[in-house]
């Protein structure tokens, strides 16, 4: 079938080879665009066995990471975990499927382990994800809470920086932070164990135990640079 469908594709070209070029530049330009917009919507990369897809997402995750060392950010929010409190480090939060995301460590600590200088801050970017706009991510999130009889509760892009002059940074993998993140109202079941499903970009996963006590909470830490991480219950 491979091949058969090989030869009439080879057809195809040779009859219509009056075609005018005009025409198939727009047919390109039409391509290359709709790619240029799906591509920003691909975030934190993970392993996929869709050879085409993994294409995709990799050159979405080189166009981000450029995008990512360069910007300037404008306005800085923050956000707030309840019975927690609020994030020590300001940023752009947008997160609304799950109960919110707290970075713990004081700003001032994590600016002296990641060496920074009097003129930048610590800065994090935080939102969230679905398998919709993420879907080689989740084939990782997916497989890992299978691992361990669970389920996703939800999932987050973490990007932890830095700003220097208002332009915005990753830090390295190297820095960790401690973070917590909340577990919607009418998700959490005390029979349930928490914990949070990390993914890099390139796909390295890990399931990372909960930290906290707290059956509304999950804590463990961030690293520097560009993650998914992901609620799971089991």
């Amino acid at each position: 079938m491979i091949g058969g469908s090989s030869r009439k594709y080879f057809f195809i070209l040779k009859g219509e080879k009056n075609m005018s070029m005009k025409f198939l530049k727009k047919i390109l330009a039409v391509t290359l665009a709709a790619s240029l917009m799906v591509a920003p919507a691909v975030t934190a990369g993970a392993a996929s066995t869709d050879s085409s897809s993994s294409g995709s997402e990799s050159t979405a995750q080189s166009s981000q990471s450029s995008q990512n060392s360069s910007s300037s950010t404008a306005t800085t929010s923050t956000s707030t975990v309840a019975g927690v409190g609020t994030s020590t480090v300001g940023g752009a939060y947008s997160v609304k499927n799950l109960g919110g995301v707290a970075v713990r460590e004081p700003a001032t600590a994590i600016a002296s382990k990641a060496g920074m200088t009097a003129n930048e801050k610590p800065y994090v970017r935080a939102y969230d994800i679905t398998a919709k706009q993420s879907p080689a991510a989740f084939v990782s999130i997916n497989s890992a809470a299978s691992s361990v009889g669970g389920t996703v509760v939800g999932a987050v892009n973490i990007d932890l920086g830095k700003l220097t002059g208002g332009k915005f940074t990753q830090l390295p993998d190297g820095v960790s932070v401690q973070t917590t993140i909340g577990i919607p109202g009418g998700k959490v079941d005390s029979s349930k164990t928490y914990a949070i499903v990390k993914v890099l970009p390139g796909g390295a996963t890990e399931i990372i135990a909960d930290q906290d006590t707290n059956p509304n909470t999950v804590t463990f830490n961030i690293t520097g640079g560009l993650a998914a991480y992901a609620i799971i219950a089991y």
